[in-house]
């Protein structure tokens, strides 16, 4: 299985420290050029970033069109692939888990990693991989693109998703398209290195979002009006009542919780 992790140009460090991790994990895995701020043109920016729930950041946008960028290369190879943000610190187990996945059925994502937010999963397991790691398939996730493992359908379906919707923060638009045949790993395979401290997991460097590191600049768009509040509002309402209902019809096959850590399988030494 393939593993690409997205990474800008200027992040030497974080791309460092990802071959570092890889060396001790016995793997490989191919760098995915993040797309920057500078590649998005002041028209693609006015046209995409402003029909969600509030306007998007340049590097919230950007974040976005390199997930989707990874979304297509899985479609270009044809088989499944582990998708990681360069922040992301992993389990000793990863080779084998992904061995283990990349042989089951009628799956289009699994999530890797938890990110400090309950989830409603199946309260029934689907399969156990690498011996003692429990896949649940995911109903509901509010928060995190740190690491996942995509299947040329849940591909296609983001993709088309995308036909029929907008662009929107990267979690949030994946875990909004409801076609997508979802699960969940337990205990976690992976967490972000700035959610290390609330698991207890040491991770050497921390680091922080690149969307809150990277300087945004300045486009003119009134937001601020009496006519994109009103656009903002109403997206923001229907959003919540779609997410209302979705919760609400799986409310006696799925339970909401914490997703299990074990912060020792990140020890790799």
């Amino acid at each position: 299985m393939n593993i690409l992790i997205i990474n800008l140009d200027q992040c030497e460090d974080r791309l460092e420290q990802q071959q570092q991790q890889f060396t001790k994990l016995g793997l490989t895995f191919e760098r995915l050029p993040a797309v920057s701020i500078q590649e998005i043109s002041t028209q693609d920016y006015e046209r995409l970033a402003f029909n969600g729930q509030r306007p998007m950041k340049q590097s919230e946008l950007a974040c976005f069109l390199s997930h989707k960028k990874a979304w297509q290369a899985v479609i270009e190879l044809g088989k499944p692939c582990v998708i990681l943000e360069d922040d992301a610190v992993l389990v000793r187990d990863l080779k084998q888990i992904i061995d283990d996945i990349a042989q089951l059925h009628h799956i289009d994502f699994v999530n890797l990693e938890v990110h400090g937010r309950k989830k409603m999963v199946a309260k029934e397991k689907f399969a156990i991989v690498a011996t003692d790691y429990q896949l649940f398939e995911l109903y509901q996730d509010r928060s995190g693109t740190g690491g996942y493992i995509l299947f040329p359908s849940g591909a296609q379906k983001l993709l088309n998703y995308l036909e029929a919707s907008y662009p929107k923060l990267a979690d949030e638009f994946i875990y909004s398209c409801y076609t997508l045949n979802a699960y969940q790993i337990e205990p976690a395979a992976l967490i972000q290195s700035d959610k290390a401290d609330m698991y207890g997991v040491d991770v050497g460097v921390m680091h922080g979002s690149v969307i809150g590191l990277i300087k945004n600049n300045h486009v003119k768009q009134d937001a601020a009006s009496f006519t994109s509040r009103l656009k903002y509002k109403k997206n923001r309402v229907m959003q919540q009542l779609y997410l209302g209902i979705h919760q609400l019809a799986g409310i006696l096959k799925f339970k909401r919780r914490e997703i299990m850590l074990d912060k020792d399988r990140f020890k790799l030494d």
